[in-house]
């Protein structure tokens, strides 16, 4: 009988121990052995919660989005326009000669093309518009994204055939150039330019020139389920104005006069979700739940996941080792799926009295600019692995380990969480401390580039849904 006791004692501590899983995919080898007595690895579930985010400020200074996704059936349709003022390089400014020695070419809308997203294969259309006299955009403004301007008399249009060519040499009165979206403006537009304005009207000063011209509007035409990334600061973007003179010797030359965008010059990027019909919209109209299933991030202007670690409350005193909030995609459409790809998340806390945004307390590493600078061993950077079906998702995790020694620790105060999927944006240091810093140098995403749909917390997948894993020693 003894033997056979003993022979039983040994089979469950073998069993036990075999039985640890690690899913931990950053910092192993600095967490001691699981033996399930000394350290010990648990799940404590958490409550997710899918909140509406409608809006960001988009700097010119920052890429743009232009383009539309029609057909995206988790998040529903996408519109991204661009505002943007085109500006003479000098004023007064003037031409060589006189109106009667100019003779117009053409004029070319130029965009600075850094990059798509969404079906590349479809063909995208233009249309073109002066902004009406009715709005005005400020150069020193850093607009938000439902920003709107009324638009007067169309001045041009344009097809791209293959936005895959974007990144192709092009040759355009022999310069060499690539990287460039070119929409064609129409002749009254480029005469007006060349004959209609001189320096004793619009072209006299700035001052003028914007209470006389205030922009163009690029506003794309539905269908093509593509978003196009642009830069309005760099060279390639600008309205090329190709034309002839003639010179006192009776010959002609041929020349190109830029208008660009700049520090002098306003812009801004009007992007509008549409989510009804969406499967989304299930979530997002059912206010009165508050544990979701699955979960849904859009690049801002988009979504954001509210979640609750109820199982963090009286956390005895014990070594946290590693704390870590997991997930994982929910694959959809192996089609949609591929061309909409998966942003990059940040994770910080929130209070829910002042609905203000902090960093998750002591996991944060800080610049001289209050940016964070330890995201790569924080988390929230896409991380490609795949399901249990054999399908590419993505996963991401959050090192929230100093946060949780603090609950355990000195009783520290256990905060809501506030998962979103940020451009370039700002956060507070602390709960106490109302001084907003971004919360990185670069953006994480382009604006209105980026999707995933998440399991969460309350997923009949219990080992892949949302959850926090902590490995600890008791004290």
């Amino acid at each position: 009988m003894k033997n056979n006791l003993l022979l039983s004692i040994i089979v469950l501590i073998v069993s036990a121990s075999c039985t640890r899983i690690s899913t931990t995919e950053i910092g192993t080898g600095l967490i001691p052995p699981i033996d399930g007595i000394n350290t010990i690895d648990t799940t404590i579930d958490v409550i997710t919660q899918n909140m509406a985010l409608d809006s960001i400020r988009v700097s010119k200074y920052q890429e743009f989005a232009l383009g539309s996704i029609s057909n995206d059936p988790l998040m529903g349709t996408t519109k991204a326009i661009i505002n943007a003022e085109f500006k003479p390089v000098f004023y007064p400014h003037y031409f060589e000669v006189s109106k009667d020695s100019l003779f117009l070419d053409s004029a070319i809308l130029v965009l600075s093309y850094q990059g798509l997203w969404g079906d590349s294969a479809n063909q995208m259309k233009f249309k073109i518009y002066e902004i009406a006299q009715t709005s005005k955009l400020s150069a020193d403004s850093v607009y938000p994204s439902y920003a709107t301007m009324n638009i007067a008399d169309q001045i041009g249009a344009g097809t791209i055939a293959d936005p895959r060519r974007l990144g192709d040499s092009v040759f355009p009165r022999r310069e060499q150039a690539k990287n460039q979206i070119r929409i064609p403006l129409n002749i009254t537009f480029g005469n007006k330019l060349l004959k209609g304005f001189d320096s004793t009207n619009a072209y006299q000063s700035d001052a003028q020139f914007t209470s006389t011209f205030r922009g163009i509007s690029i506003v794309p035409e539905t269908g093509s389920n593509t978003l196009l990334r642009v830069s309005l600061t760099d060279t390639n973007s600008k309205v090329a104005l190709y034309y002839r003179y003639t010179k006192r010797d009776g010959n002609k030359d041929t020349v190109v006069r830029y208008f660009r965008t700049g520090a002098y010059a306003g812009a801004a990027n009007n992007i509008v979700r549409t989510r009804t019909g969406a499967e989304v919209n299930t979530f997002l109209t059912n206010p009165a739940a508050d544990a979701d299933s699955l979960l849904y991030l859009q690049s801002g202007p988009g979504l954001y996941i509210k979640i609750k670690t109820p199982g963090l409350t009286g956390l005895t005193n014990r070594v946290i080792h590693r704390a870590e909030l997991l997930m994982e995609q929910q694959a959809g459409d192996v089609n949609t799926d591929g061309i909409y790809t998966q942003p990059n998340l940040f994770l910080c806390a929130m209070n829910l009295d002042s609905a203000r945004r902090f960093y998750v307390p002591n996991d944060i590493a800080l610049g001289q600019n209050g940016n964070a600078t330890n995201l790569n061993s924080f988390g929230g950077y896409v991380i490609y692995k795949n399901d249990p079906f054999g399908k590419r998702v993505a996963s991401y995790n959050f090192n929230i380990s100093r946060y949780v020694q603090g609950i355990a620790t000195k009783a520290e105060k256990i905060y809501d969480l506030y998962l979103f999927a940020p451009v370039y944006d700002y956060v507070n240091m602390s709960e106490s401390l109302q001084y907003l810093y971004p919360i990185s140098n670069s953006i994480l995403n382009p604006p209105g580039i980026g999707r995933v749909r998440l399991l969460g917390g309350n997923s009949k997948q219990t080992q892949r849904k949302m959850r926090l894993r902590i490995i600890y020693s008791k004290i």
